[in-house]
């Protein structure tokens, strides 16, 4: 895998939700459509219909759902912490944050904290755009921590 290190960075994806779901919906037709026509020819039924459905289909290939599946993830990872705000904003707990999300409440709370840091180190300071991050948090933002 040597030869990964020269590869150029990937170009900024800026398709949106929707548009990566049908990349990745279209990959998923294409596998159940393969598999039905391995089962198919495997049993000796006829496989026409189901090669012809699959020619009709877009052209997907493995890398094109890979990188779609991993902008889903980035989005909806993305957005995620500010439904964690939302919901301690309407005063929910961290273990009913963890208990949505499927986790424990300290796994919750150290990934919106994480989130914060980053929030934090990619924002002018005089901004204070993560006082209402660090309020839902429930802790107070780190200029005032750290004149304590």
């Amino acid at each position: 895998m040597s030869g990964d290190a020269a590869q150029p960075p990937a170009p900024t994806d800026n398709r949106g939700l929707e548009e990566l779901l049908r990349v990745l919906h279209v990959s998923d037709e294409r596998e159940i459509y393969e598999r039905r026509i391995e089962e198919a020819e495997q049993a000796g039924d006829p496989v026409v219909v189901l090669v012809k459905a699959l020619g009709e289909l877009p052209g997907v290939t493995g890398l094109e759902a890979l990188h779609a599946s991993r902008r889903v993830v980035d989005l909806l990872t993305g957005a995620r912490w500010h439904m964690i705000r939302q919901a301690r904003e309407e005063g929910a707990s961290w273990s009913q944050v963890g208990s949505a999300l499927g986790t424990s409440k300290q796994a919750a709370y150290d990934f919106y904290q994480r989130k914060l840091d980053q929030q934090d180190a990619s924002t002018d300071p005089e901004d204070n755009s993560s006082v209402r991050s660090r309020a839902a948090q429930g802790t107070k933002p780190k200029a005032d921590r750290a004149r304590k």
